[in-house]
């Protein structure tokens, strides 16, 4: 990984969600995809307002700001998880 992203993603999301995202998996949370891409693209959309991306990670519950900071680390390998956990009805609780 880039050392200038792990920067700007633990800043953003702290250094607890960040060190979770370096070793939890997306199939071991409890999220909706759905709700993990919508995030994904509001912090995009936000590029350049640190301020306001912060506000929006930190609506998020735990699971899916690990999520979301999973997916910002490797968009490539999670965008394929997010598929199959789509695929999937997971049991809420």
């Amino acid at each position: 990984m880039n050392a200038n992203i792990d920067a700007e993603l633990a800043g953003l999301f702290g250094r607890w969600t960040f060190a979770s995202a370096q070793v939890r998996r997306l199939d071991e949370l409890n999220v909706d995809p759905d709700v993990i891409k919508a995030a994904a693209n509001l912090i995009i959309k936000e590029r350049g307002h640190p301020e306001r991306q912060r506000a929006i990670v930190d609506a998020l519950d735990d699971d899916t700001a690990v999520a979301l900071c999973i997916w910002l680390r490797d968009p490539a390998n999670a965008s394929g998880l997010l598929k199959q956990a789509r695929a999937t009805v997971r049991k809420r609780g």
